[in-house]
């Protein structure tokens, strides 16, 4: 796993907020202008934070770029991701 590649998407988006409505919009179409794998992109797009972050992505930039996408009002949903054991079946 790249978490410089993880983390530029991030940062890009969190920078730029022309490239945060495409991450909204349309996250696989934006996700595409990064040298990301599968598996990355997969982790990005479920927001498996608490797996992202266990791989060295940058908690930080998780947790403000989620709540940039998804809102405040789902920040219940965040903490029981990054609260969850690595390996356990996601939080839906």
């Amino acid at each position: 796993m790249s978490t410089h590649a993880v983390d530029k998407a991030l940062w890009q988006a969190l920078s730029n907020p022309k490239e945060m409505q495409r991450l909204r919009e349309d996250a696989p179409s934006y996700l595409k202008d990064f040298n990301l794998d599968e598996q990355e992109r997969s982790l990005l797009l479920a927001w498996e934070v608490g797996e992202l972050t266990a791989r060295g992505v940058s908690p930080l930039l998780l947790v403000s770029t989620y709540t940039a996408v998804e809102g405040m009002d789902k920040m219940g949903d965040y903490i029981m991701k990054i609260n969850q054991p690595r390996g356990a079946t996601p939080a839906r």
